[in-house]
């Protein structure tokens, strides 16, 4: 690792010392492991459902701010912020806590924050069996942050809408 760093990043000895370590390669290797842990994690299996419901659902269900943290697939640095979802079940309600579980199922890969809201909103609707589903985002870019513009202060919003969208309008939910 220290010799790809000196050939593409830094000549620095310093920088590179950090990379000498007896250590350095199996600790950076666990944490991308654990930080990359949702490609172990298949997102159709984590939506349960809670109940059944018995002719049409009228209302919303909402879980929000739920955290996540991503590896940005176009930087390879990080990016956090939170998430949030709503959606109109289907024929069935789907367990709370298994939406932040799904958050961390796509979150935890290489991901860029536009497709990780339309990821969750279209497995909520191909797995959970919802109506309709909003997923909005909240975002934190270390890309942004630290290099280019570097503004600590930008939040990026992005959001996706799946399914029968005049029943999010309903709701006051639509775009």
């Amino acid at each position: 690792m220290a010799e790809w760093l000196k050939q593409n990043v830094t000549t620095d000895e310093r920088a590179l010392g950090w990379y000498n370590g007896p250590e350095c390669e199996d600790r950076i290797i666990r944490a991308y492991r654990e930080l990359l842990s949702g490609y172990e994690t298949d997102p159709s299996k984590i939506l349960k459902t809670t109940c059944l419901v018995e002719g049409e659902h009228a209302g919303v269900v909402r879980v929000h701010d739920a955290n996540f943290f991503s590896i940005c697939a176009h930087h390879f640095l990080p990016f956090f912020g939170k998430i949030s979802i709503a959606y109109v079940p289907g024929d069935r309600i789907l367990g709370l806590g298994k939406f932040p579980r799904l958050v961390q199922a796509y979150s935890r890969r290489f991901q860029i924050q536009e497709y990780l809201v339309k990821e969750i909103a279209e497995e909520i609707m191909s797995s959970g069996g919802a109506q309709a589903v909003r997923v909005t985002s909240s975002g934190r870019h270390m890309c942004m942050c630290s290099r280019g513009p570097s503004d600590q202060t930008v939040i990026t919003d992005t959001s996706y809408v799946a399914g029968h969208q005049e029943l999010l309008g309903k709701y006051g939910l639509a775009e």
